[in-house]
């Protein structure tokens, strides 16, 4: 047997499990005339002695919780939570009493306040001068529209008109080649 073939059953002899059988007698014949496989299978074996001499050590910290430490709460001062209340009760309180008003407008965010109510004047028509700037606003716009959709169908017509000519020098100098034959 070869040495390669041999070394496959060194786990049965580390274990003493290759007995009596054939190749249990086989693999001690040839140890006693391989030198390099009788020093690997005392390797092994010294290896499995050192295993078996091996003692287990406890961790010092439990693994399980290990990791959790960083998740612990961390205990709350109270006493910020309340002045951080106060001061959200009594702005809530400031603004309700001031007559707030907050709004979105064009140019952003509008917020004003009065301490009083006053008279909000409420229309519902508009100034001569808004219905000039809103008819004004819809008048140029549909000029644009119009000039706009008028600009593209005289170019789909020049082209059309181009197509046209083309196709009709195509069939005056194939008249014309016809004629001249």
């Amino acid at each position: 047997m070869r040495c390669d073939e041999i070394q496959e059953g060194f786990i049965d002899l580390v274990y003493d499990e290759a007995g009596n059988s054939q190749t249990g007698t086989e693999l001690r014949e040839h140890l006693r005339t391989c030198s390099n496989c009788r020093k690997e299978l005392d390797e092994l074996k010294k290896t499995r002695e050192y295993l078996q001499l091996w003692k287990d050590e406890s961790p010092l910290k439990n693994l399980a919780t290990a990791g959790l430490e960083a998740f612990r709460p961390r205990p709350v001062r109270r006493l910020s939570w309340r002045y951080a209340a106060i001061a959200a009760m009594a702005l809530i309180t400031l603004l309700a009493l001031a007559n707030t008003q907050i709004s979105l407008n064009k140019d952003g965010f509008s917020f004003s306040a009065r301490l009083f109510p006053g008279r909000q004047v409420e229309r519902d028509y508009y100034t001569k001068a808004e219905f000039r700037n809103i008819v004004k606003r819809a008048l140029d716009d549909s000029e644009y529209r119009t000039s706009e959709t008028n600009f593209l169908m005289m170019q789909k017509m020049l082209d059309t008109v181009e197509q046209d000519r083309l196709m009709d020098l195509r069939f005056i100098r194939g008249q014309f080649a016809k004629n001249k034959n």
